[in-house]
């Protein structure tokens, strides 16, 4: 071999070397994130691949994992299974966590709020969030996650059986009284259906009920002032909802499937036309659309009364940020939670799921492109929102200990919920029990973080 030959050799030698070196540390300088959600069926985690696809094109040395951790879409098992995969030093680093949860995400330390990590740029960029939406997330004056799956309970209806009970399908009811008066209707007619109406077994809808009346679901500024020690279970706003709840109970009108926050059993009873009406979640509107085998109306979420309009709480979740991450880490956890959520994402996932926009720019861009004018199911509970006064009442309550309390107030409904009519006083008297009850799960909880 030749002296150019072998040194030719050596410096192709030298440069796969060299390249693979290369290689190797751009591995090495890839970093991973984790970011773990309830979604586990066939649409949603489509979406929000899509998106982290193109997040890792703009930010090549990111990787995203994204997961769930159960089948169920069970906030509260994705929360603790965060946090006991935290507590072992294997803490995902973005988290999905549920509005309810906000008190415990923020007591318990395993989070950090996102404004601490937002660059200027990213902090200008909140001014765009709905006043009522981002109001939720902030504790102590920080903000601690950005809202990202929104939704607000809004009514469906079957539209074939309004017409045959002689009802008009374009003019849903929008109170109490003309849902009762629809149920009258609708039952008279003998359409074969098991009830009139049915929705989730779930605290959710009084309290949107407690907000339309701008009032309060417990003390402290819905427990934004200061810790919630007091919770309003006998007000006359929950106390209006539970009658007339009770009222179409004992009167056959309303039913449900019998287990608590069955959001998917009830829509399956309302598709399978076991009931003509029905309030759920306008996270199932695509859901709703695709499945229904008759006429699909949708409308708001009935009003206790023609003046109860100060709007509803926001409901879902957002992204939060966990503790224990490298600076670098910290970095691309904050860039991935704000482009989830930018306008161009924020469309995207609005009209692939149906969750409702957390933009103004969003919501502009979607009315000026004519989008609603083709979907107007979806313009329901965005309008619903977007009329919603920022106050403390929208803003919902903040609870720590928030299963506990909400599940004394469920008891206190299936107790009422009995087939027999009660009276005014004696449902207050259950609700003030429940109320004692709730303020005991407070008093302990508050004891651990004083």
């Amino acid at each position: 071999m030749t002296l150019n030959k072998i040194l030719t050799s050596l410096l192709l030698i030298f440069s796969l070397g060299l390249l693979l070196a290369v290689q190797v540390a751009a591995q090495d300088d890839i970093i991973e994130i984790n970011f773990v959600h309830i979604f586990s069926d066939d649409l949603r985690p489509l979406v929000i691949q899509e998106i982290i696809d193109e997040f890792e094109t703009i930010y090549p040395n990111v990787r995203v994992n994204s997961y769930s951790t159960n089948a169920d879409s069970d906030y509260n098992e994705i929360f603790l299974s965060a946090l006991d995969n935290a507590d072992l030093g294997q803490a995902p680093n973005v988290v999905q966590v549920e509005s309810g949860l906000t008190q415990q995400a923020v007591d318990f330390g395993y989070f950090v709020p996102i404004s601490e990590l937002a660059t200027e740029e990213q902090l200008a960029s909140l001014d765009d969030i709905l006043p009522s939406v981002l109001g939720s997330y902030v504790i102590d004056g920080q903000l601690w996650g950005l809202p990202w799956n929104l939704s607000n309970p809004i009514m469906y209806y079957n539209t074939d059986a309004f017409e045959a009970a002689g009802l008009d399908p374009d003019d849903p009811p929008r109170t109490f009284a003309d849902v009762t008066a629809a149920c009258e209707a609708l039952m008279a007619a003998d359409l074969g259906f098991d009830a009139c109406v049915n929705w989730p077994m779930s605290t959710w809808f009084i309290e949107q009920w407690v907000s339309m009346g701008n009032a309060l679901f417990v003390n402290n500024g819905n427990g934004r002032d200061a810790r919630a020690t007091e919770v309003f279970f006998d007000s006359d706003e929950v106390l209006d909802a539970m009658v007339w709840w009770d009222e179409l109970d004992a009167n056959g009108f309303y039913t449900y499937t019998g287990r608590i926050g069955d959001n998917n059993g009830e829509g399956v009873a309302f598709l399978t036309q076991r009931t003509p009406i029905h309030i759920n979640s306008s996270a199932g509107l695509t859901l709703f659309q695709n499945f229904a085998q008759f006429g699909l109306g949708v409308t708001y979420l009935p009003l206790p009364h023609e003046d109860a309009t100060n709007g509803v709480t926001v409901g879902g979740g957002g992204v939060w940020v966990m503790i224990d991450q490298t600076e670098e880490e910290m970095r691309a956890s904050a860039d991935f939670v704000f482009f989830l959520t930018s306008t161009a994402n924020d469309i995207k996932w609005h009209q692939g799921t149906g969750y409702i926009p957390i933009r103004e720019s969003s919501y502009n861009q979607l009315v000026d492109e004519g989008y609603y004018d083709e979907n107007p199911f979806f313009f329901v509970p965005v309008t619903q929102l977007v009329e919603s006064q920022a106050n403390v009442a929208t803003a919902g309550a903040v609870i720590g200990p928030s299963t506990e309390v909400r599940n004394q107030l469920i008891a206190a409904s299936q107790q009422i919920l009995d087939g027999n009519l009660q009276t005014r006083d004696e449902i207050r008297a259950i609700l003030t029990t429940a109320r004692g009850r709730a303020e005991a799960e407070l008093l302990d909880y508050n004891l651990d973080f004083e």
